[in-house]
């Protein structure tokens, strides 16, 4: 398919998505051999009339893509400067954790548990409601009990990666927004990524993606988990609850501050699970550290290989270090449970998703990156992001041609 055709598709896929009330405006890249090939922008960056349009420069909340974009590669660049190990114990890292609750457990926490969602620890909490800062997060963790043996299933923890942005900053000694632009941002020439973008007053960017109308969504989450908590442990659950009765939640319009609310609440914007914000250019900048041949970044082969394949085939959930793998080839389950990425992805495929609306899914076999930048959390969380992403992503790859494992062209799928 020709880069004319491939245009519409990407054009009316987005469209879709507006009209279906998904999002306001979105952007979308399509990286071949990794490089920049086509990109497309459409909306607006929030419903009200005067919100500025979508360009290639609006910047959006990439919410769990920091996951990948910034604690992923600082993993693997510490791992081949020396400084850390992927089978590093984390109690060598966080000693602490190992003074509280299932001290026996969380000395098998490794590195590698962290990075693929095998550690044990539960996947949310709303610590932000009674802990501001490192300190009183590491202190939490330490009275959690593992929902299971390390190693043995996947729940996906913010908590983990929360702890990998600690360890970072401990073996590096710095701060980790600090640490992503020196190692990352600056030498990929992403000069419009940033966590706190606020504080950046010579913004080369055209506006702000907005997000949620308030924190009704976290609010609500933060509801529940209290309820369940306080028929289990009432003492505990009244302590909770008395600080959620209280708690000062944001009013308005949430727009250059992080929605989620552990990174926001408890963490000063700035964690290993979600704070970066980011542009659609930025984002491809950042793809070439793991498609290009040129890559300004370098990460060594093995470690990359590491990366982008599953650890998890015990799983529903097939995990490689902080990306999901794709699950072409599994049981239907597992096809079921990694097809964010559509259901056309090759056995060798990799990707993410942000809660916000992000995305970024490559495809080695057909050479191609696909990006896709929304604000579906404004002015509310649209359920339908899931089918959305699913039949945006299908579209894509069914006009892009197939390269088998021998490295011959083949006909569309």
């Amino acid at each position: 398919m020709n880069g004319i055709e491939l245009m519409v598709r990407m054009e009316q896929s987005l469209e879709d998505g507006m009209n279906r009330g998904i999002f306001p405006g979105a952007a979308v890249s399509l990286m071949r051999k990794g490089a920049p090939t086509l990109t497309t922008v459409k909306g607006k960056t929030g419903a009200g009339e005067d919100a500025p349009q979508v360009d290639a420069q609006t910047l959006y909340d990439m919410a769990s893509l920091t996951k990948v974009m910034v604690t992923l590669p600082l993993v693997l660049l510490s791992v081949q400067s020396g400084k850390l190990s992927l089978f590093d114990s984390l109690l060598a890292h966080v000693p602490e954790l190992g003074e509280g609750q299932d001290t026996e457990r969380k000395s098998q926490i490794k590195i590698v548990h962290l990075l693929t969602h095998t550690s044990g620890l539960p996947a949310w909490r709303p610590y932000f409601l009674i802990g501001q800062g490192r300190v009183d997060y590491i202190q939490l963790m330490k009275e959690e009990t593992l929902e299971s043996n390390p190693g043995s299933h996947v729940v996906y923890s913010d908590l983990g990666f929360m702890l990998l942005g600690f360890v970072l900053e401990r073996i590096w000694d710095e701060e980790l927004d600090v640490l992503a632009t020196r190692l990352l941002f600056q030498p990929s020439g992403m000069k419009n990524t940033w966590y706190l973008p606020l504080q950046h007053h010579s913004l080369a960017i055209s506006g702000i993606a907005q997000t949620e109308n308030g924190n009704g969504f976290e609010q609500n989450m933060a509801q529940n988990y209290l309820a369940n908590l306080a028929s289990s442990d009432p003492s505990k659950g009244t302590e909770w609850t008395e600080k959620l009765d209280h708690f000062k939640w944001r009013q308005g319009v949430i727009c250059g501050t992080v929605h989620d609310c552990n990174a926001h609440y408890g963490l000063g914007g700035i964690s290993g699970h979600a704070g970066l914000f980011s542009t659609i250019r930025d984002t491809e900048r950042y793809m070439e550290i793991w498609t290009s041949q040129k890559a300004p970044v370098y990460i060594d082969p093995l470690l990359r290989s590491l990366a982008t394949r599953s650890h998890t085939d015990f799983s529903a959930q097939r995990r490689g270090l902080g990306w999901i793998a794709s699950s072409t080839g599994g049981s239907l389950d597992q096809l079921a449970a990694g097809c964010t990425g559509g259901d056309l992805v090759s056995e060798r495929a990799y990707g993410h998703t942000g809660f916000t609306g992000t995305s970024i899914w490559t495809d080695p076999l057909r050479e191609a990156t696909v990006i896709t930048l929304t604000n579906r959390v404004h002015p509310v969380a649209s359920p339908l992001i899931g089918s959305w992403r699913i039949a945006h992503h299908n579209q894509i790859w069914n006009g892009i041609e197939l390269v088998d494992a021998s490295g011959e062209r083949g006909s569309n799928p």
